[in-house]
């Protein structure tokens, strides 16, 4: 049907002074990659912003090829974050629409002003007075598998697949919840929606400029879909407890299929298709003058609402939109379904000349066939454009019709997307990591410490067992390299896979080659992965080329499951049969490779601190800690040292780190600032090969930091405050206990050869949760570059940053033997030289002799003293190459 070219009717809807309303507005449907369905609108006109959906939430960064939404973003705002928002919209609770929101305000992409967002409550099925801890349900089987069932059909997924997408949905509630928690913390003005379709005054006068009309869902149509959302609910319960009876075993993979495979049993099931709830929630806005009208109304099923009673609030929302009409612009709903449109609705909204789909082109189903086919009949009136064929599209309706729309492929394409190809399965998605605590030949929970100085050690302090030996294969940091044995590789894996050179893919990537260690040889190292989801994280292409550059260098990588005590105990099973490693490389970061959460101390120490242990310490003396890897004889205490190239989910900043080309001993030049309460450092600081002074943060701060002095510098030492809440700020202090600005991510040269230690709390924290919190999380949140000091040294070229995954303890005195930190940062810099400036090395060298320093004089310390030190010794941690 060819599209008219009239423009009648009343306008009832429209915002007061709209028909003055600039025309100027720009809709910008941004790329939401290759995962299907997804959508991010931004809506400009002048200095207002309307930012309406968070597409996926792996979206926050690049994936194959695809722009992340950030970067999207930035381009399209030409300006660098925050990006001021006058608006975010959340249409509905979707994991594709809440997206990536969360974590776009968190890492400070955005900063809102207004927000209007699907209700907490309502949105997932719960009456307003539940106060459910919405963080706890991820950890019942049967509140997961409600979360699926809220969403689409999932079944066609392999099981590697269905279970990252299980642990996406089900932490949707509780990030959600966080979110509008931040937003209120910012100071954000946030209208939860639940059917008044007033907007506030104060926002009606800002959004005047746009021709905004919000025009539903009701309450009546709120409340009806919250019911459907229950039932939902409650369905998922009772299979679940059924299916549980009969297996109590069963994982979430095989709940899911086994729910779906009895779906029938399912009270009303018919008239209670899954998703349709929370899609006839979908805030729905017109935008625009009377003659650039554009309806952007998220997944509302208008043609099929799928929801018991709703029919009627329905034709009613459909009477509001046909009133605020005409439209230039059709956004088309829940990513072209048969159930958001017809022919007919199209008719009413004023044959849209423009319409738009979102959604990712790994989605067979969507744009659906006939849709697909009634759009093609109306070519001859119309143009079409599509994100999962043309990316990122920005319409201005208010020009001609040639002319207002940019984006790059072919317009106009109505071609249904392919069932996608087969691929290898997926390893599953990595479970929240135990708590595990040292053991020794199956004698309990113990804190060992190995490879210290010469002479057995055995004592007991506290209640915490100390053992003191040597290593059957004494491999000291110290030694020389031997040369690599023939073929480069060693012998079996016992039944841990090797990657297969011969399956990898070879592109150029970014435009540039990656080479391990810039082309340097290299000792024999073990590289630890999970190519899969390596792949998740930067992209196939570019994690091909990682894994290439690795193995073109005659190093050998190996894979590793989700669980992080069993991917542990393969990799030193298979350090313990082949001694010519003299190191392990992790490839990705928690999320890829799980790190283990630590408990430091032994039961007896943690009830001697007593029940308030939060006051002692705020990790609960927990942490990250990645030193298994190197372990040689099954004790849990790394013989070798381990580092870890965080991915980042940036490809850009991973191949960097990979290619790192290290410190170069003939100029070596040093930088550092300490902490006017931390006069200990100076006397680490002569260790520190270099001439310039230290400096101190009391009048230190970050707009002093020279980015040519950073650049020169190969070494860089901080010590200064950290938090885990954010990476890329470190304070000082000032003499009344005040704190200032003292270092920037910002700060971190564009181009660094060199290294960095922090005896800064947290601060090689690449993660948002702290080790004593992710025990419960149902997914670990890696940072992004931007929001790290760390990574952004990695990101520079770095090849390591050494610091803390937790707390750091270090104080004001300057004596040694009382100081927490000293014996541990001057045995750092002073190994450096003796292991070639290998920084993961170093590391190993100066936990080794950190712990002697422990056992040696544990007899004297006080309970909190030794857990303090056993703590820093935990803690530390190689990102990075290191080598």
């Amino acid at each position: 049907m060819a599209a008219k070219t009239e423009r009648a009717g009343s306008q009832p809807n429209l915002s007061p002074g709209v028909e003055d309303a600039a025309a100027r507005g720009e809709y910008h449907f941004l790329d939401v990659g290759d995962e299907r369905y997804g959508e991010c609108i931004l809506v400009v006109f002048g200095k207002v912003r309307i930012l309406i959906d968070g597409s996926h939430r792996a979206d926050m960064r690049s994936r194959n090829g695809r722009p992340s939404v950030p970067d999207q973003l930035a381009e399209i705002l030409n300006e660098p974050a925050p990006h001021r928002i006058t608006l975010v919209v959340v249409t509905h609770g979707h994991a594709d629409h809440i997206g990536c929101l969360p974590e776009l305000l968190s890492t400070g992409v955005i900063a809102p002003e207004w927000a209007l967002i699907t209700d907490r409550k309502l949105g997932f099925g719960r009456t307003l007075d539940d106060d459910s801890d919405v963080s706890d349900l991820a950890s019942d089987p049967r509140a997961r598998l409600a979360a699926v069932w809220r969403e689409e059909d999932a079944s066609d997924l392999d099981d590697a697949a269905l279970s990252e997408f299980i642990d996406t949905v089900t932490s949707v509630e509780s990030r959600y919840a966080e979110f509008i928690e931040n937003l209120e913390s910012a100071g954000v003005t946030v209208v939860e929606h639940r059917g008044d379709l007033k907007l506030p005054k104060k926002l009606a006068e800002i959004l005047k400029p746009t021709g905004a009309s919000l025009l539903g869902p009701s309450e009546d149509q709120l409340l009806l879909c919250a019911q459907q959302i229950a039932t939902t609910n409650q369905d998922a319960f009772e299979l679940a407890d059924a299916l549980m009876r009969v297996d109590a075993s069963i994982d979430d993979v095989r709940l899911y299929r086994a729910a779906v495979a009895n779906v029938d049993r399912l009270s009303d099931s018919s008239r209670n298709p899954r998703g349709s709830g929370m899609n006839c929630q979908s805030i729905t806005f017109a935008f625009g003058p009377r003659n650039a009208r554009v309806l952007l109304a998220g997944d509302m099923q208008f043609t099929a609402p799928g929801v018991k009673g709703v029919d009627k609030e329905m034709q009613a929302l459909r009477d509001r939109v046909i009133a605020a009409g005409p439209y230039i612009v059709f956004k088309t709903t829940h990513h072209t379904s048969d159930n958001g449109q017809d022919d007919e609705l199209l008719t009413q909204l004023g044959d849209p000349p423009i319409i738009v789909h979102s959604g990712g082109r790994n989605d067979s189903g969507h744009p659906d066939k006939e849709v697909l086919e009634l759009l093609e009949a109306r070519r001859a009136g119309i143009k079409f454009a599509r994100t999962d064929r043309n990316g990122r599209i920005t319409v201005r309706p208010q020009l001609e019709l040639k002319e207002a729309i940019e984006t790059r492929g072919r317009i106009n394409n109505f071609t249904v997307n392919p069932k996608s190809s087969d691929e290898p399965p997926t390893p599953a998605a990595p479970t929240p990591a135990a708590i595990v605590q040292a053991t020794v030949q199956g004698a309990g929970p113990q804190i060992v410490i190995v490879n210290l100085p010469p002479g057995p050690i055995d004592m007991t302090v506290a209640g915490v067992e100390i053992q003191v030996r040597h290593g059957a294969n004494d491999r000291s940091a110290a030694s020389a390299f031997p040369s690599k044995s023939p073929g480069g590789t060693p012998g079996g894996t016992g039944g841990l896979p090797t990657i297969a050179r011969s399956s990898l893919r070879r592109p150029v990537v970014l435009g540039s080659s990656v080479s391990l260690g810039g082309g340097r040889e290299l000792p024999d190292l073990l590289f630890v992965t999970n190519k899969r989801r390596l792949e998740n994280g930067i992209g196939k292409t570019e994690a091909g080329a990682a894994l290439d550059a690795v193995l073109a260098a005659k190093q050998k990588v190996v894979e590793v499951g989700d669980d992080p005590v069993e991917a542990a105990k393969a990799v030193s099973s298979l350090l313990a049969r082949d001694s010519t490693y003299k190191g392990v490389v992790i490839l990705g970061g928690y999320d890829v490779v799980p790190s283990q959460i630590v408990d430091v101390l032994e039961p007896a120490v943690r009830r001697s601190l007593g029940s308030d242990i939060g006051d002692v310490d705020e990790d609960h003396f927990i942490v990250w800690s990645d030193e298994a890897y190197g372990d040689t004889d099954g004790d849990h205490i790394g013989e070798l040292p381990v580092s870890r190239i965080p991915d980042a989910r940036d490809a850009r900043m991973f191949h960097r780190a990979l290619s790192s080309r290290g410190v170069n001993p003939s100029k070596l030049q040093r930088f550092g600032v300490r902490n006017l309460a931390r006069p200990f450092a100076a006397d680490v600081w002569p260790a520190l090969a270099g001439s310039t002074p230290l400096n101190v943060s009391a009048s230190f701060l970050h707009t002093d930091a020279n980015p040519q002095d950073l650049e020169t510098a190969q070494l860089h030492y901080l010590m200064l405050h950290g938090s885990w809440r954010d990476g890329w700020m470190f304070l000082g202090e000032k003499k009344d206990r005040t704190y200032t600005d003292a270092f920037f991510a910002t700060a971190v040269p564009q181009q660094f050869d060199g290294l960095a230690f922090a005896g800064c709390c947290w601060g090689a924290l690449t993660v948002s949760q702290r080790a004593r919190d992710a025990g419960s999380a149902t997914q670990i949140a890696p940072r992004v570059v931007e929001r790290s000091i760390a990574l952004s040294y990695l990101n520079a070229g770095g090849n390591a940053f050494v610091g803390c995954t937790g707390a750091h303890y270090s104080g004001p005195d300057t004596d040694p033997d009382v100081n927490y930190a000293t014996h541990m940062h001057r045995a750092f810099w002073k190994a450096l030289p003796v292991t070639r400036y290998s920084a993961a090395s170093a590391l190993h060298a100066a936990r080794t002799e950190y712990s002697a320093d422990i056992a040696t004089r544990a007899g004297d310390m006080e309970t909190l003293d030794l857990a303090r030190r056993l703590k820093n010794r935990a803690q530390f941690t190689c990102l990075g190459l290191g080598w």
